[in-house]
């Protein structure tokens, strides 16, 4: 992929900060909500890490002259050009859907299925996604 320089630089920054929030996701997924500011903490690494790879995401598309619109879109693009697994792809999918929960307010937010989505999906689809974006910033 021919990435320039800019691009490169952001995408760098993007996955620091999805991994900073990861490191947030991981500590909740592990020993569970305790108060309020647990919530809070656990929704935002959420939004985060969403956000932060859909960004990856658009910047990739745009190299290619591809617009994405929304989050949902952003991981699918991801799965439909290889750069991560489609099985990963869906459960990005999942986790894009589940920001749009915590930000939009949809309904209740119900952090047990957060910290569920967590450990059942998000995690290991967050991980493998950081490190084939790596791969092809550093490759």
């Amino acid at each position: 992929m021919n990435l320039d320089i800019e691009s490169k630089n952001l995408i760098k920054k993007l996955i620091y900060e999805a991994e900073e929030a990861l490191k947030v996701l991981k500590q909740y997924a592990k020993r569970g909500i305790k108060d309020l500011s647990d919530i809070y903490a656990l929704r935002y690494s959420i939004i985060q890490i969403v956000e932060s790879i859909a960004l990856i995401a658009s910047r990739i598309a745009e190299t290619r002259g591809t617009v994405i619109e929304g989050y949902t879109e952003a991981m699918k693009f991801l799965a439909r050009t290889g750069i991560i697994r489609t099985e990963t792809g869906e459960k990005l999918v999942k986790l894009a859907r589940l920001r749009n929960l915590i930000v939009h307010r949809y309904w209740v937010i119900n952090d047990e299925r957060i910290l569920k989505e967590a450990r059942e999906n998000g995690i290991k689809a967050i991980e493998e996604a950081i490190e084939n974006v790596r791969k092809l910033v550093e490759g």
